[in-house]
């Protein structure tokens, strides 16, 4: 299907999500553990809105601002709407992001975070407002 790239840093390692390239694009990968679960044992919603924030900020990058014709080096989450729609208690869990509208400043992406499948039953899904940068902010460690 796909290979592993890009790291997002200690957060990432922390909850063990990977970047992988599908189709042309980013999508993030994680599969579902025992820690993840809340006390009713389904998949707790923090999780699910790491793996939204995380693919729409991700799918910013490399991405040109039309404005100047600036690559988008990174991206700093402003808002972030979610509906969960489906409690998993197993699997793996699949986020997609896709970029509706990139401005100067500002980009508003659809984010969906899908079960066992790229295309599989749709678990959350979100509409996300990031700051965007044609610099990095990465600091090195």
């Amino acid at each position: 299907m796909s290979t592993p790239t890009h790291v997002h840093g200690p957060f990432q390692e922390l909850v063990g999500y990977e970047t992988i390239v599908a189709d042309g694009r980013p999508h993030l990968r994680l599969p579902v553990r025992r820690e993840l679960l809340n006390p009713h044992g389904v998949l707790h919603g923090g999780v699910s809105l790491t793996l939204l924030d995380a693919i729409g900020g991700r799918s910013l990058i490399d991405q040109r601002v039309p404005a100047s014709g600036q690559i988008i080096m990174s991206s700093v989450t402003v808002t972030l709407t979610t509906d969960f729609l489906l409690g998993v208690r197993d699997g793996v869990l699949f986020a997609t992001g896709s970029p509706d509208h990139i401005g100067k400043t500002v980009a508003y992406v659809s984010v969906q975070l899908r079960h066992n499948d790229l295309y599989g039953p749709l678990i959350a899904r979100g509409l996300g407002t990031y700051r965007v940068y044609a610099r990095s902010l990465v600091r090195p460690v």
